[in-house]
């Protein structure tokens, strides 16, 4: 329990546990006006059942005069008034905590999704290479969730509970103490025992539910995502059943946890009234009168009558805790291992003469296998380089680093003799990407365009120019809904040179100085590829263009080939060039 507060106090930022501190406070307010309320119930049923007692104190005769107390109905009808105002303003009260407690831990859910995902967001791409993304949804949705719902929201019950426990006990240890101490060892001893019963294997249920958790998000990601693959190898029975079967592990959790608490109630529920039972058989055995036992009955009912749902809680909310224990690591972790970013004010970084990738290698983390070995290049602004080479080469690992998205291991990516990793976020605006697979959302083309810009910042000509210059217009022109039209999940209702040219469109929406390609037509047919290629030729004449292909027919007309292979350059020069001196080439042109 511990180590779990000392996580939680590390995830929160220091202004919560400002926030967590007030809520303590409000905490014991709260249960010590549980206690008394208790207290003031048991004392005037036993004024009302003996009132002369009350008539006859001499040190209270001046406020019962000044309140014309006089008679046990008196005594009656204003305790009752007092009872229902105490009772009144405990209860708005004990309101006003629970929204404040509420808020503060639904509000917790909001913050620490938002910073973990904007760590995510924001993490080396070289994290999410060795990070499947189920694991990252299932942390920023659910497991956030159960760390609010499940863990934070039932250490603040225990709390408070306790405080009032603490309280009532107190209140009966005064009245009745060994009576008190024996009720108190059978229910604790009973809440003991249960606790240790259910502990390991409550534990065990809550590792099982978290892995199961991440494995029901990465089956429904693969099947969804490769479902073309998936029906016409007619595998759909392989991912429906190992669905089930984590479904089934995430079932058989949840019923043990919803067992064992159901269970709690109905035990703590027999043992108080028989407990009930025993103290007043014992209390008659002691030899008291039956008007004695009145009031003290009715504050040992009070008492369990308020004990029962708090033990009830207290234990249902412990076996909560070690059931979505888990749900805390790798929240921890994350945040813990990488910090939450900044985005401040962008400086703008000025390139005016030629990019220098230096002496250059590189290779994946955990593995071994260099993947770019010291390869040097230059690329002068307002020059259309290609990048060319077989599957597998090393050819888009190195436009990986010149866009910032590796760090290398060696030498540096140098604009104008500056690091590009002295401004990166900068650096990273002059860019146009244009990828092999365009990622499309379920969205108009227009939002495509713009893509993760909010609709009320688009600006329409940007939209048209985009559109233009990446011979989308006249596509859209036959549509009825023209750039409004939704293009579905990953673009499924257009072709594949359609949603190509989108993610032209979208790459030089902002008019980017440096445009890149990493296969951009790889998946095209030749005449698609024609249209795609003449609408590059249309960005050349005021962009560095940057072209990475296994085609040659893309980067014929190109100013500079660079031919790498096993991650080396072993070739650079013009495309008739390299036709006629680099074999390698040559084999790749026929």
């Amino acid at each position: 329990m511990i180590e779990l507060l000392k996580k939680i106090k590390e995830i929160l930022p220091p202004k919560d546990k400002f926030k967590l501190g007030v809520l303590f406070v409000l905490m014991i307010i709260g249960g010590l006006l549980e206690a008394i309320s208790i207290g003031l119930v048991a004392g005037f049923v036993s004024v009302v059942a003996n009132a002369d007692i009350l008539l006859d104190i001499e040190w209270l005769s001046p406020l019962l005069e000044f309140f014309s107390i006089k008679t046990p109905r008196d005594i009656l009808l204003y305790g009752s008034a007092f009872l229902i105002i105490v009772f009144i303003l405990k209860n708005i009260y004990i309101v006003c905590y629970k929204y404040a407690k509420a808020r503060f831990v639904f509000h917790r859910y909001r913050s620490i999704s938002t910073r973990l995902f904007n760590i995510y967001m924001n993490t080396p791409y070289a994290f999410h290479l060795r990070r499947n993304s189920a694991d990252l949804i299932r942390n920023v949705s659910t497991e956030v969730q159960h760390l609010t719902n499940a863990v934070m929201l039932p250490i603040l019950q225990v709390v408070t509970e306790g405080v009032m426990v603490i309280g009532i006990v107190t209140l009966l240890l005064i009245v009745e103490p060994v009576v008190t101490l024996v009720t108190l060892v059978l229910l604790g001893g009973i809440s003991f025992i249960f606790l240790k019963f259910s502990r390991k294997k409550i534990t065990h249920h809550g590792k099982a539910a978290l892995n199961a958790r991440s494995d029901l998000i990465k089956t429904v990601n693969e099947g969804m995502g490769g479902l073309k693959d998936v029906i016409l190898t007619g595998r759909q029975n392989w991912f429906t059943n190992r669905f089930y079967e984590k479904a089934d592990t995430l079932t058989r959790a949840n019923i043990f946890r919803t067992a064992i608490k159901e269970s709690v109630r109905p035990i703590m529920e027999t043992i108080a009234i028989s407990g009930m039972l025993v103290i007043a058989i014992v209390l008659l055995w002691e030899g008291r009168s039956i008007s004695a036992l009145v009031g003290l009955l009715a504050l040992f009912a009070l008492a369990i009558q308020r004990l029962l749902p708090s033990m009830n809680i207290i234990i249902s909310q412990i076996n909560s805790l070690k059931y979505h224990a888990y749900s805390i690591d790798p929240i921890y972790e994350d945040i813990i291992n990488f910090k939450q970013k900044d985005s401040g004010v962008v400086e703008d970084f000025e390139f005016k003469d030629k990019i220098r990738v230096k002496n250059v290698s590189y290779c994946y983390p955990q593995t071994l296998e260099q993947v770019v070995n010291n390869v040097s290049m230059t690329i002068n602004k307002g020059s259309a380089v290609g990048v060319v080479g077989a599957t597998g080469s090393g050819k888009t690992t190195i436009i990986d680093i010149i866009l910032g998205l590796f760090t290398p291991d060696k030498g540096e990516v140098l604009v104008d003799g500056k690091s590009i990793h002295n401004n990166l976020r900068g650096w990273q605006n002059k860019i146009g990407y244009i990828p092999q697979h365009i990622y499309l959302s379920d969205d108009t083309i227009r939002n495509n365009i713009a893509f993760g810009i909010p609709e009320e910042n688009i600006e329409e000509e940007k939209i048209k120019n985009a559109a233009k210059v990446a011979q989308l217009d006249e596509f859209v022109s036959r549509l009825p809904e023209k750039l409004n039209t939704f293009i579905g999940e990953r673009g499924v209702r257009l072709s594949g040179g359609q949603r190509q040219r989108i993610g032209i469109a979208r790459a030089i929406y902002n008019n980017p100085e440096i445009l890149v390609m990493d296969e951009a037509t790889s998946s095209l047919d030749n005449i698609t590829e024609r249209f795609v290629i003449q609408a590059i030729e249309r960005l050349k004449k005021d962009r560095t263009l940057i072209i990475i292909a296994h085609r040659l027919t893309t980067v014929k007309n190109c100013d500079k080939l660079y031919v790498i292979k096993k991650g080396e350059i072993i070739g650079e020069g013009k495309y008739d060039q390299l036709l006629e001196q680099n074999g390698d080439f040559k084999q790749m042109a026929q």
